[in-house]
């Protein structure tokens, strides 16, 4: 038995004995909802990005997550708890003697993600610009938080990394997009990037930690905007530049409403930080969208995704060949 199972059958000790309200499967965990309570257990299955059977990086992800979450949605992300087998049941116990783990989380209305209420325009000026500002301030004190585990990267090279990411991505789903169009876009975007000199001198002492931050991930608790499921799976997908997180978030705003709102977003941070370069900021929509894209096809969604491709169309003739 694993905690998993020991959750369906309720065999936590001194947790809750009732069954839970639902149960949710996501690709990589089993979500328990219990009232106001929601409590996220991840499988013990391989995946791209690492092998959740193995104890170390089993016991290494939680932890991460959980820190990266609870700084990033403090009133969502509630507790990481350590548990240990005991003869037919777990027993919540410290994290040093945990076993396995579990993050406690408190529930919130999955309508009120930024997309749907993009989707349905009914998102103010106002609240995109308190999402910008929050998002900056919460991830600077990530970063400063993170700052000696960070590991080193040099920009220009970490863009030619991630656009291969990006192709592999894309490989997954070549029955939505072929292998020659994903090579199309990513070797051009690869080529104009060796061009500009933004990427070439990047001071690295400036980047920053790299958030998931798609506007599903985005969340409006108590009308105040959280960020859940922060963390990129790969390790080398967590540090880039800051701007890319902004350009994400604009990218979900143009799409899913319009550029004019996605200007808003771009208008809040040059006040508060920096002006992206133009074909900087071009070139991150681009592969914010083709992560979008890959994402709604795989949610089944083609509808959303054939807009993010469009967008993606629409943007590569506006950068210099």
């Amino acid at each position: 038995m694993n905690i998993i199972q020991a959750f369906e059958k309720n065999l936590i000790d001194g947790f809750d004995t009732s069954s839970p309200d639902k149960i949710i499967e996501t690709i990589v965990s089993e979500i328990f909802f219990y009232g106001n309570k929601v409590y996220k257990v991840y499988k013990y299955e391989k995946f791209f990005f690492g092998d959740f059977s193995n104890q170390d990086f089993r016991e290494d992800f939680y932890k991460e997550d959980f820190y990266w979450n609870n700084i990033m949605a403090p009133h969502i992300y509630l507790a990481l708890h350590g548990v240990k087998k005991f003869l037919n049941k777990y027993k919540i116990v410290d994290l040093p003697k945990a076993e396995d783990f579990f993050i406690e989380m408190k529930k919130f209305d999955t309508n009120k993600t930024l997309t749907n209420l993009l989707l349905k325009k009914q998102i103010t000026d106002k609240n995109l610009a308190e999402i910008v500002a929050k998002m900056t301030t919460r991830v600077k004190k990530l970063t400063a938080n993170r700052k000696d585990n960070l590991m080193t990267r040099n920009l220009a090279e970490a863009q030619q990394e991630d656009l291969e990411s990006d192709r592999n991505l894309l490989y997954m789903i070549p029955s939505h997009i072929s292998k020659e169009k994903t090579d199309e876009i990513i070797d051009f975007l690869k080529g104009v990037s060796k061009k500009i000199s933004y990427f070439q001198n990047y001071n690295s002492n400036n980047l920053s930690l790299s958030i998931d931050n798609h506007a599903d991930n985005i969340v409006f608790l108590n009308d105040e905007a959280e960020f859940i499921d922060v963390l990129p799976p790969k390790e080398d997908w967590r540090v880039f530049d800051y701007c890319f997180n902004i350009c994400r978030l604009a990218t979900d705003v143009a799409v899913l409403w319009s550029e004019k709102k996605a200007n808003i977003i771009y208008q809040t941070y040059e006040k508060i930080a920096e002006s992206i370069p133009t074909d900087v900021k071009t070139i991150y929509e681009i592969r914010s969208a083709l992560i979008q894209l890959w994402c709604f096809y795989d949610l089944k969604k083609p509808e959303i995704a054939e807009e993010y491709l469009k967008f993606i169309e629409k943007r590569m003739l506006s950068l210099p060949t």
